[in-house]
């Protein structure tokens, strides 16, 4: 077991580089608790960064995203669950030179359905559909993307788990499909490890009762490359933007029945913007500097 595990590790390391951070509750932990009501959010800030592209130098980026959603449970059935979610996506792209448009604000209205399972003995199925459509410029055809995930963790043994399945989304002028590959491991009573690529990659440590702390891998830009369109009016009408950055920070977490919440804060290590014209073609990167962030979040259920 030894073996496969530590195999396991170098197939996951390298796909770090190409990690999202699916920053609400996909993976339906709360469901074992068989709560109706689940709600949960978080907001992270980035201190501003300088645009490293000829022509842009002095140029600054201010970065902010956040997100909040509802989910609505039911039990058909003994080992079934669904859950019904609504949420809302902010993302603030604060970019002073900015040669394509004007818009700074991006809103999102979420929808998405889940189906859980344990049925299988040993293991947990999660099958989710859902849609991310932009509030700014609505339009469900050319301004909106669907996404779709199929989610199984084997209990291998009783302190790891290995996932497989596949997650992916389309719209707006793109398309991506991974592989969902990994395992978490409570290898001490005090330390558990996340490496599932490409949903979550951290490090916990639990040093007091509802209480721990964990160095996490992130990334921002909503989900994984995703598109947002700007207006008809803009320098670069209906154009489509997309930000890509990944970090790593360090977060202290309160854990209790019905009500948890962290603060954790790091470094990106730059990134990029990346802006396509009305039919998605002749991409421009506009790559920028490290940057520090932090963030909150929190939910609560009953």
């Amino acid at each position: 077991m030894k073996k496969g595990l530590l195999f396991l590790i170098l197939l996951i390391l390298p796909a770090l580089a190409h990690s999202l951070d699916y920053s609400l509750a996909t993976d339906y932990c709360f469901i074992h608790k068989k709560d109706r009501i689940y709600i949960d959010g978080y907001f992270a800030p980035v201190a501003g960064a300088a645009i490293d592209k000829r022509g842009f130098k002095g140029s600054d980026l201010r970065y902010t995203e956040g997100a909040g959603a509802i989910f609505i449970n039911a039990y058909p059935a003994e080992d079934h669950a669904l859950s019904f979610e609504f949420g809302y996506g902010y993302m603030r792209l604060n970019w002073d030179k900015n040669p394509s448009f004007s818009q700074k604000n991006f809103n999102d209205a979420i929808f998405s359905i889940g189906y859980i399972t344990t049925a299988i003995k040993d293991w947990r199925w999660v099958i989710n559909l859902g849609v991310h459509a932009n509030l700014d410029h609505f339009n469900m055809g050319s301004n909106a993307f669907y996404t779709g995930m199929i989610w199984g963790r084997l209990a291998y043994s009783k302190p790891l788990g290995i996932h497989i399945g596949v997650v992916g989304q389309t719209g707006v002028k793109s398309t991506y499909l991974f592989p969902i590959l990994g395992f978490d491991w409570h290898f001490h009573k005090q330390w558990k490890i996340n490496a599932v690529f490409p949903l979550d990659f951290s490090l916990h440590y639990f040093f007091a009762e509802h209480w721990s702390s964990a160095l996490s891998y992130r990334s921002f830009g909503g989900w994984y490359r995703s598109f947002h369109r700007v207006g008809k009016r803009e320098t670069n009408p209906e154009s489509m933007v997309s930000v890509h950055a990944n970090g790593i920070d360090l977060g202290i977490y309160l854990n209790t029945r019905h009500f948890s919440a962290g603060l954790f804060g790091g470094a990106n290590f730059g990134g990029w913007i990346q802006i396509r014209n009305q039919h998605g073609a002749k991409p421009t990167y506009f790559h920028f500097d490290a940057a520090a962030y932090g963030g909150i979040k929190g939910c609560f259920e009953f």
